[in-house]
């Protein structure tokens, strides 16, 4: 089974990245869904069927697939034991589970598009510090850390400009990055990491409080 990644950072934090390479019958074969999951699997499209066996198989590799559940927001969840994040890209699916709320991000390395859009995410005093020569691992560091706040809140803060802020940072995986989500009423303070694998950015953000 092609596990990319699994880390657990805290005793209370699994992540896992599933590079989904299989053919569709050989996830099949090692899911064995159910009747209901089946129906599901049927009703989406093309791409979206491999994500699902994607998510699927991350699951099982955590030791979670039978428990989890779903918000009416479609947010997935375990009742009363780990808060769960999903993110897709380009055939590799990453699930992060947590006793904490988690929101995770995986992105694969397309420096000319980032750099496109970066004026669309990255604050004027976020740009102050990143440097010349490495700016292409800064943006994609900053916009995976800025989605998995997003994801933290649910989406209900949509604008990377406006509602979230990180400070500056050093190119060190193993050190946590304190970044904010900003709203009319309060600022509340997160911690992130990102970590490289292979030609992918993730990147995870944990409430401690």
């Amino acid at each position: 089974m092609p596990i990319v990644d699994f880390i657990i950072p805290d005793y209370f934090t699994r992540i896992v990245s599933w590079k989904v390479s299989e053919t569709t019958e050989e996830l099949l074969r090692i899911l064995n869904l159910n009747k209901k999951r089946l129906a599901t699997y049927e009703s989406l499209t093309p791409k979206r069927k491999r994500e699902y066996l994607g998510l699927r198989a991350c699951l099982m590799a955590l030791g979670l697939d039978d428990n989890v559940q779903y918000t009416t927001e479609g947010k997935p969840f375990i009742e009363g034991t780990y808060n769960i994040s999903v993110s897709h890209s380009h055939g590799v699916v990453c699930v992060g589970a947590s006793s904490f709320n988690i929101g995770v991000d995986i992105e694969l390395e397309r420096d000319e598009k980032i750099n496109n859009i970066k004026y669309k995410f990255i604050r004027s005093d976020e740009f102050t510090y990143i440097p010349d020569e490495s700016q292409k691992d800064y943006y994609h560091i900053i916009w995976g850390i800025k989605e998995a706040l997003y994801k933290i809140h649910q989406g209900n803060l949509w604008s990377f400009l406006n509602h979230y802020r990180i400070e500056p940072f050093e190119l060190k995986s193993d050190k946590p990055i304190i970044c904010w989500i900003t709203d009319d009423h309060s600022s509340v303070k997160y911690y992130a990491h990102y970590k490289k694998i292979n030609n992918y950015y993730m990147a995870y953000v944990l409430n401690y409080e």
